[in-house]
C-alpha cells in the first residue's frame, strides 16, 4: 500500500511541471491528466518517430545513394525500422510515468520496454559490426588468392553475432535480477573444456588465420611439404588441398603446414633453376661436349636467355667425365618440358658427333695360381 501511494505521488510530481508547461489547470480534466497526458506522449513520440523515419528516406539515403561506399546505405537499411520502434518504446516507457499505476506493474512494464530495446539495439549492433567485415572482407578477398578468407570472413561474423546476442542476454538476465556471475563462470568452465576437446579443429583454425595473414605460399603455387611436390588448389580454414604431379590430391590440415618447413618453387617469382648432370665417356673432348650442349640449350624456347646457360666440368667420375650444366626456365611448370628437349637433343647430337654416354663397368682380372 505504501508502494502505491508513493508510486502516485512519484507520478504527480511528473505531471505536475508537464501541465503547467502546457497551461492546463489540472481540475479541468476530470481526473483524467495522467491518462491524457500518456497518451499524449505516446501520440507524440509516433509522430517524432514517422519524421525521423521520413528524414531517414527522404534525405539521408539519397545522400547515401550519392556516396562512393554502400556501406552507409546498407547501415541505414539496417538501423532504420529498429530506431522507429525503440522511439515509440521510449515514449511508452515515460507515458506509463504520469499513471497511477502500482510500482510492480510499472517496474514489470518497464522492464519489458527496456529488454525490447535491448533487443533492437543488439539486432542493430550485430546488423552493422556484420555488414563492416563483410565489406572488409569482400576487399581482403579481392586482394588474396585463397579461400581461406572467404570461409574465415562468415566464421568470424558469426562468433561476433553469437558474442553480442550473448552479452544482450546477460543484461536482460540482469534486468530481472538474476545473478549473471555464477553463469560466466560456468561459460568459462564449459568453454574450457571444448575448447580443449576439439584443439585440433582450433588449431587448424587459427593456423587458417596465420596462413591468411602471413601467406607463405598462395592458391596455384607450387610447393612441396612433407614429402608431397604439387600445386596448391585450395587453401581451406583447417585444411590446405595439393595437387600432386601424379594427379591426385593431398589434404593436409593446416596445423600441420605451419609447424613444418614448405619449400614455395614459385617465390620469389614463378622462374626455376634447373640443374642438369651430362655424362660423357672418357677420351672425348670437354671443350666440344661444353659446345654441343649450350648449343641445344640455346635452341629451346622454354630456356631464358638470361640468366645464360652455363655448363661447367664438373668431376672425373668412376666411368664417366661428368659435367654440369645450369639453366633458367621461365616458367617452373615447364621445367619437365624444357629437360626432356634438352635430353632428346643431346642424345641426339652426341650420335652425330660419335660422343657415348657411357655406362657403369667393371673390369675383372682372374689370377691364376
Amino acid at each position: 500500500m505504501n508502494e502505491t501511494l508513493l508510486n502516485i505521488n512519484m507520478n504527480e510530481t511528473l505531471l505536475n511541471p508537464i501541465l503547467r508547461q502546457l497551461g492546463i489547470e489540472k481540475s479541468a480534466l476530470g481526473g483524467y491528466e495522467g491518462i491524457i497526458v500518456a497518451t499524449a506522449i505516446i501520440m507524440a513520440s509516433i509522430i517524432f518517430a514517422k519524421i525521423v523515419y521520413w528524414f531517414v528516406e527522404r534525405y539521408m539515403k539519397a545522400f547515401a545513394v550519392k556516396t562512393k561506399s554502400d556501406i552507409d546505405d546498407i547501415i541505414l537499411q539496417i538501423i532504420h525500422k529498429p530506431v522507429y520502434y525503440i522511439i515509440i518504446l521510449i515514449g511508452i516507457q515515460l507515458s506509463v510515468s504520469c499513471v497511477a499505476v502500482s510500482a510492480e506493474f510499472e517496474d514489470l512494464l518497464s522492464r519489458l520496454i527496456s529488454i525490447a530495446i535491448i533487443i533492437l539495439s543488439a539486432w542493430v549492433i550485430a546488423g552493422v559490426s556484420d555488414a563492416i567485415l563483410q565489406r572488409a572482407g569482400k576487399k581482403l578477398a579481392a586482394r588474396t588468392k585463397t579461400t581461406v578468407d572467404d570461409e574465415a570472413i562468415p566464421f568470424l561474423s558469426r562468433v561476433l553475432k553469437f558474442t553480442i546476442y550473448l552479452l544482450a542476454f546477460m543484461i536482460i538476465l540482469d534486468q530481472f535480477g538474476i545473478e549473471i556471475t555464477p553463469l560466466i563462470a560456468s561459460l568459462g568452465i564449459a568453454g574450457f573444456a571444448i575448447g580443449f576437446a576439439a584443439k585440433d579443429t582450433i588449431g587448424n583454425l587459427l593456423a587458417g588465420f596465420f596462413i591468411l595473414t602471413d601467406r607463405p605460399f598462395v592458391r596455384g603455387d607450387r610447393i612441396e611439404l612433407k614429402g608431397y611436390l604439387g600445386e596448391v588448389v585450395d587453401i581451406g580454414l583447417r585444411t590446405t588441398k595439393i595437387e600432386t604431379l601424379d594427379h591426385t590430391y593431398v589434404i593436409i590440415p593446416n596445423a600441420s603446414i605451419i609447424s613444418n618447413e614448405v619449400i614455395n618453387y614459385t617465390l620469389p617469382d614463378v622462374r626455376i633453376k634447373v640443374k642438369l648432370p651430362v655424362s660423357v665417356a672418357y677420351g672425348t673432348e670437354p671443350e666440344k661436349v661444353k659446345k654441343i650442349v649450350l648449343d641445344v640449350v640455346k635452341k629451346v624456347d622454354e630456356v631464358m636467355d638470361d640468366p645464360k646457360p652455363v655448363i661447367f666440368f664438373k668431376e672425373f667420375g668412376e666411368s664417366s667425365l661428368n659435367f654440369l650444366l645450369i639453366f633458367w626456365v621461365a616458367d617452373f611448370r615447364k621445367k619437365l618440358v624444357a629437360v626432356d628437349k634438352i635430353n632428346m637433343k643431346i642424345n641426339e647430337e652426341f650420335e652425330k658427333a660419335g660422343i657415348e654416354i657411357p655406362f657403369p663397368c667393371r673390369t675383372v682380372y682372374m689370377r691364376k695360381e
